[in-house]
């Protein structure tokens, strides 16, 4: 076998050099940050996510403009007296125990635990960008709440409450703005998941 030769390339964002590409939101490089993280929730280069709630999303009609968005909506589910989540095969929206404050010139993404991958279910997120989880009026660092589409093929599946099903990763990333969208905790959207 031979060895390859690894080239870093470093940026210099705020005179803090970095290695450029993928990074640790629990490392010295890191402007994010994430709540609830638990002892062995940090892997060698991604944080685990743990389940907090579990939504079924509903068969209505969605629909988007540029201007408009109509979820299909979503009703909750809740843990048996085991604190199991007993999900047939469908599409759930998953709320995490987790909040991120992403920070500036960074975004990340959610992928599925591979024992999950493994098992016929599968994860899915929307990037988080730069900003997310701060108040753009204020500055203020009010948290994000990590949500996903957690999608049960093949068979039933049951989850216990709080097992990580997800991970986070964390990436450097020019950014034009800060986030300033319709979701995260202090927008009207995600009051319902509270």
């Amino acid at each position: 076998m031979m060895s390859q030769n690894v080239n870093y390339s470093f940026t210099n964002i705020d005179n803090k050099s970095e290695i450029a590409g993928m990074k640790h939101i629990l490392g010295k490089f890191s402007r994010s940050s994430l709540s609830q993280v638990q002892t062995g929730d940090s892997q060698p280069n991604a944080v685990d996510l743990r389940l907090g709630k579990v939504f079924q999303i509903t068969s209505n009609i969605f629909e988007i403009t540029n201007e408009t968005k109509k979820h299909r909506g979503s009703v909750e589910i809740f843990p048996d007296e085991q604190d199991f989540f007993n999900l047939e095969q469908g599409h759930y929206e998953v709320i995490m125990e987790n909040e991120i404050c992403v920070g500036e010139h960074e975004a990340g993404w959610v992928i599925t635990r591979s024992t999950l991958n493994r098992n016929g279910l599968f994860l899915t997120s929307g990037l988080y960008d730069s900003g997310y989880g701060t108040d753009v009026q204020t500055g203020k660092k009010v948290g994000g709440m990590m949500a996903g589409v957690l999608h049960v093929t093949i068979g039933p599946a049951r989850i216990k409450k709080g097992t990580r099903i997800g991970q986070f990763l964390l990436f450097n990333s020019e950014m034009l703005h800060l986030y300033d969208g319709d979701y995260g905790n202090h927008k009207n959207h995600d009051k319902k998941y509270t």
